[in-house]
């Protein structure tokens, strides 16, 4: 009877154990489950300007595209100074075309006519200095003007200098330099979206004076969603990158979205006390990010489950 009790207590001791590693096995199978909240990529958009707004052109809650018009502002001051400058732009390279090309033929045939009269005009007063009808000084002053006619006959011939060029060039380049900085400052009276997403937040009316800098509207991006988990320190040896998982909603009731793991932080911190891990045993977590793949259903908020995979 002893050895009957005995064997009977081996079998369940045994069984037991059994139903244990099944349950671990079965429990393991199903990979780490963790639970967050979705979460989604929001941008804050503004202009560098700012400025007196003359058009809100979305609401609140409205789908957009990236490069859709969110806010204009009023562009009369900014298109004066695109005008001005390119007025200047304009007076620039007209100013080096001119000394590229030199002085024009009427202005060398001038130049040497003046030079060629005050040349004959010298060697008069020459002839007449030999004879001592004239002066001396009447001589020089005669030569003198020679001189500087043929200069400046010889100045025009040779036709601008190398130096008076690189600088008109340089003037070109500097006027061309302005003019893309106000038409840029022209292009920053319009807020576009830079990606497409809903618009969260956007509180402006036709007249409101807006700094600049100063952010206008936050968008949320659908397809950038995301979940953060918190894996205690022990389990950590079974979460990796690149590592598949299955998200799922209250919501949508038996359905999974597809995710992966893109982030793990190299530092553990404390469990945020808004988040419930299902392992409460250890105090130690380390941050997870949990990219969700293409699911615009998702709203950010949402409470979650992460089912790693093993």
């Amino acid at each position: 009877m002893k050895r009957l009790a005995l064997v009977g207590i081996v079998i369940v001791v045994v069984g037991a154990a059994a139903a244990g590693l099944w349950a671990y096995r079965g429990r393991g199978d199903q990979g780490l489950v963790l639970s967050g909240a979705v979460e989604a990529r929001d941008v804050e958009v503004g202009s560098l300007l700012g400025g007196r707004v003359a058009a809100v052109h979305v609401e609140e809650g409205t789908t957009v595209v990236a490069g859709q018009p969110l806010v204009t502002f009023e562009t009369d001051l900014a298109d004066a100074q695109v005008r001005e400058q390119e007025a200047a732009v304009s007076q620039a390279a007209a100013n080096l075309a001119r000394v590229v090309k030199g002085a024009r033929g009427e202005e060398r045939a001038r130049a040497k006519a003046e030079w060629q009269n005050a040349e004959r005009e010298r060697q008069r007063l020459d002839d007449l200095r030999k004879e001592g009808v004239v002066a001396r000084q009447d001589y020089d002053d005669a030569a003198t003007k020679a001189e500087v006619a043929r200069k400046a006959y010889e100045e025009l011939e040779h036709g601008s200098r190398p130096e008076d060029v690189a600088a008109a060039r340089s003037a070109v380049d500097r006027e061309e330099q302005r003019l893309r900085y106000v038409r840029r400052q022209r292009e920053e009276a319009v807020v576009k979206a830079p990606a497409s997403g809903i618009v969260q937040s956007l509180d402006l009316r036709p007249g409101d004076l807006v700094p600049a800098n100063r952010p206008v509207a936050s968008i949320i991006e659908p397809s950038q969603l995301w979940v953060r988990v918190y894996v205690p320190e022990p389990k950590l040896g079974l979460v990796r990158v690149g590592q598949g998982a299955a998200v799922t909603v209250d919501t949508f009731k038996g359905r999974e979205f597809p995710g992966r793991v893109v982030e793990i932080r190299d530092r553990a911190e404390y469990t945020p006390r808004n988040i419930q891990t299902v392992d409460q045993r250890s105090e130690q977590v380390f941050g997870v990010k949990v990219a969700i793949d293409g699911a615009p259903q998702l709203k950010p908020g949402m409470a979650a489950l992460v089912r790693l995979e093993p």
